[in-house]
């Protein structure tokens, strides 16, 4: 499935998926600050599940489900179920104590954990109710006037999970058939299905298992919940050795001066082979995921240090040109 011909930061919500450690929290904050910086948009980036990776990245307090200002133009918040919950059901009941009293008791909570699909659903409609909601603090999809925020990224979570947090609306409607919950699950699902507003981005690495998962992925969201995958990202890309020059008549050279040099000479170019067999099965990877997809697939090259700041989260922004 392709994507459509408007930039992906152009759509109202972006939900990023991808295997446990691909960096997947890492390109949702840039793609959120590159979308505040380069294209001046006013950003929400939501964690999921109650995650607090923006404030690590961003050096600020937690984020919290009230969220705060991590740049100009850009928000955040953490989205946990519990607290979306309790936000749903007080909407829906009216009346706070109601819920305290029902919906807090110790044998109707665990009831209500239970529930299939429940907790996957009001946790992506609150996504909805982002994406709702207006600068002037109007909220609903009748209301009017500009948003608070023109772009809702959200740090999905692990693609498995994510898989069945977008397949929740389908199963509330089959199983409500009527009601508040059936409606909501309806608005959600229509927001996902609309590829003028709604996107998912999936992360990856340049290895076999987390290449092959996002090709299942973006078949699954394909086959069963009729979404669009806008592109996918293959993050911590080897860098080439020798990016600007001839790189194997480079390195024979370089080889044969170290073969006669020995010592230093002959371990660094032993740590060069490896880099290069490294980079030589990345783009293996590369080129398979290509063959199997027909959306963007884009590199981000592996950045040096394991510490991540807005400066960093910049060069990787830069590299997501073709989605801005």
């Amino acid at each position: 499935m392709s994507a459509g011909p408007e930039a992906l930061v152009d759509r109202r919500v972006v939900f990023v998926f991808g295997k446990g450690g691909v960096g997947k929290s890492t390109l949702a904050a840039s793609l959120g600050l590159a979308a505040a910086e380069q294209r001046n948009k006013r950003v929400l980036v939501a964690e999921m599940n109650g995650a607090e990776s923006l404030s690590t990245l961003f050096g600020t307090p937690p984020v919290g489900y009230a969220g705060h200002r991590l740049a100009p133009g850009l928000d955040g918040m953490s989205i946990t179920p519990a607290e979306a919950t309790e936000e749903y059901l007080v909407r829906m009941l009216r009346f706070r104590l109601l819920y305290e009293t029902v919906f807090r008791n110790r044998f109707i909570a665990p009831l209500m954990d239970g529930v299939l699909g429940l907790s996957d659903l009001i946790s992506i409609g609150k996504v909805l109710d982002l994406e709702w909601t207006r600068a002037d603090g109007g909220f609903g999809p009748d209301s009017v006037g500009p948003h608070r925020w023109d772009l809702v990224v959200v740090d999905g979570p692990a693609t498995g999970h994510g898989l069945s947090m977008l397949r929740s609306p389908r199963s509330m409607m089959d199983l409500a058939k009527v009601g508040p919950l059936f409606q909501n699950a309806r608005d959600i699902r229509d927001l996902v299905a609309d590829r003028s507003r709604f996107g998912v981005l999936l992360v990856t690495l340049a290895e076999d298992l987390p290449v092959s998962e996002a090709i299942q992925a973006m078949e699954t969201l394909d086959r069963e919940v009729d979404t669009e995958v806008a592109g996918i990202v293959v993050n911590a890309v080897p860098p080439p050795l020798f990016p600007d020059r001839s790189q194997d008549a480079l390195w024979s050279a370089i080889r044969e001066e170290g073969v006669l040099l020995g010592g230093r000479a002959a371990r660094a170019i032993l740590d060069g082979e490896r880099t290069l067999a490294e980079r030589a099965r990345a783009e293996a990877q590369v080129s398979r995921l290509r063959a199997a997809v027909d959306v963007p697939v884009i590199e981000v090259l592996r950045l040096p240090g394991r510490d991540l700041a807005p400066a960093e989260l910049r060069l990787i922004g830069g590299a997501l040109g073709s989605l801005l």
